[in-house]
């Protein structure tokens, strides 16, 4: 279809372009006819107070050059990229292209554009745009997402200094932002602030640069500040605003331009989040709001970490106090839970289990013999063979053990291992005779661990073996009583190196197979049940 001139809207105005409606100077969403060459015709209200037009002037004005810039993309379109442009090109209306634009006040907002050709006579003479500032409706839904992801990282880490660290990098790779820092006041008489995490233009954060002290220069710019009055404090200018006069020309050679400092109490110290930004009058309310959600988050996070690890020390505490209440009962057994829950862990990490299985595996090996606590000591500790009786007596440690765990209310699997430990993939074992799977894969481990400590540690009633014996002994009962694949990585890991006298020597999974030197010397099942 043919061009008129641009001379030809001339006379037009934004009303007439859009059919005579006549209301949209009252309108929130800004318009602006353009002719076909791209020169501004007319706006309304709203787009010549968004982007500074002045129509009264002899000359027609450009909306825009360069700065058009696809949302995400970090480039800009040329003019024929442009919507209004594209229009003009082939008559097509275009709707909610998404866009960030420099308005007037020389911030970076995000806009849904759409472009409609105004047809007279058959022939496109113009374009109306319509621009829906989406800037904070998009802040509110980006930070929506921000808070839910690293929340979730804050509840499933156990690490206070990663998820900070975290913060920092999700806002600099995630977001977008410049810089983010995070400063611990210090509490001493120079009011000293420590950059404890970063990232980003971390070059720009120097020691000594910053303090919360009111009386030091150096210590009334946003980030002391708020430290000092734990209130927000943003700065749409860092190359105008008076108290960052200190910092200016320095943030200016790192490309930073605006900021916010936000009030921020990991486990109750004092601290701040400094974020900054490459453009002016980034951190609008609406972002601010949404920085502050995500604070508060992040010390909810740390608060669940701290409560989760004291919740865990205290647990750690009770079993190690159950541990040396059933050494009291059997002396020749004293260490012997420890040496357990040290191999039966390392057995589960050498079979990828998470860290969180290998913790509880570990706590359940170390009570695991609870119910001795149950059985008079002279039959523990007595040399020689058991008696029938005597050892039905014995047996029953495995359930006292699961009551009193039970009772605690302990995670899984710490009871469960005290009832099935002496379980037997053939169902020869005890309490349950349990066989094959129906033995929780934990228990299989620490069946394993048990046999082999007990084997290579003294006892009255036996001689100690050593570790190749031991080894020897559960290959050779690997698939009738013991889980093969366990005994596969048991032995695995001491080829790899480790010893009860030092459990945590660095060691690689192994999936090659063990076979052992030497042939084995017959062993008293009964000996071996009683650990």
């Amino acid at each position: 279809m043919g061009l008129m001139s641009s001379a030809a809207l001339s006379g037009w105005s934004l009303d007439e372009a859009m059919g005579h409606i006549g209301f949209l100077d009252a309108s929130v969403v800004a318009f602006v006819l353009f002719d076909v060459d791209g020169a501004v015709v007319d706006a309304n209200e709203r787009a010549r107070l968004v982007f500074g037009l002045d129509l009264g002037g002899p000359a027609k004005q450009r909306l825009f050059g360069p700065e058009w810039e696809p949302e995400g993309t970090g480039g800009t379109l040329e003019m024929f990229g442009q919507p209004h442009q594209e229009t003009v090109r082939d008559g097509r209306t275009r709707q909610g292209v998404s866009l960030s634009l420099t308005t007037a006040d020389r911030r970076r907002r995000r806009f849904h554009v759409n472009a409609y050709p105004v047809v007279v006579g058959g022939s496109i003479q113009g374009v109306v745009c319509s621009f829906m500032d989406r800037t904070e409706a998009l802040i509110r839904e980006t930070s929506l997402t921000a808070v839910g992801d690293v929340g979730r990282f804050a509840m499933q880490s156990n690490d206070i200094d990663d998820v900070q660290r975290h913060l920092c990098r999700y806002l600099v790779d995630e977001m977008g932002y410049a810089l983010a820092w995070i400063g611990l006041g210090l509490p001493d008489a120079d009011a000293r602030v420590e950059s404890t995490f970063a990232a980003g233009r971390t070059d720009y954060v120097k020691t000594g640069m910053v303090s919360w002290s009111g009386s030091k220069a150096n210590g009334l710019g946003p980030a002391g500040t708020c430290l000092r009055t734990r209130r927000v404090q943003v700065v749409d200018d860092l190359t105008t605003q008076a108290l960052y006069e200190p910092w200016r020309e320095r943030a200016r050679d790192f490309g930073l331009y605006s900021s916010v400092a936000i009030p921020f109490s990991p486990l109750g110290q004092r601290a701040c989040l400094s974020v900054y930004s490459g453009g002016v009058g980034t951190f609008v309310p609406a972002l601010v709001e949404g920085l502050e959600a995500l604070v508060r988050e992040v010390e909810a996070g740390l608060a669940h970490i701290q409560s989760r690890t004291q919740l865990s020390l205290a647990l750690d505490g009770t079993l190690a106090a159950l541990s040396r209440l059933t050494e009291t009962r059997d002396p020749y057994t004293a260490g012997h839970q420890s040496k357990v829950g040290d191999l039966a862990s390392a057995i589960a990490a050498h079979m990828g289990m998470d860290e969180t299985t290998v913790g509880l595996i570990h706590r359940a090996g170390e009570v695991h013999d609870v119910g001795k606590m149950m059985i008079a000591p002279e039959i523990l500790t007595k040399p020689g063979r058991l008696t029938e009786l005597e050892f039905r007596l014995v047996q029953r440690h495995t359930e006292f053990g699961a009551d009193v765990l039970a009772q605690a209310h302990l995670p899984w699997p710490i009871a469960e291992v005290a009832l099935q430990h002496h379980e037997r993939l053939n169902g020869s074992g005890y309490p349950l005779g349990l066989t094959g799977s129906e033995i929780i894969l934990p228990a299989r481990i620490v069946a394993v661990a048990d046999a082999v400590e007990a084997m290579t540690s003294h006892r009255p009633y036996r001689e100690l073996r050593s570790i190749e014996a031991a080894l020897d002994e559960v290959h050779q009962m690997a698939g009738d009583l013991y889980d093969a694949e366990v005994v596969r990585h048991c032995i695995g890991i001491f080829e790899a190196g480790f010893s009860f006298a030092s459990p945590s020597a660095p060691m690689e999974r192994s999936s090659a197979p063990w076979a052992p030197d030497e042939p084995s010397s017959e062993v008293d099942g009964r000996t071996l049940e009683r650990g």
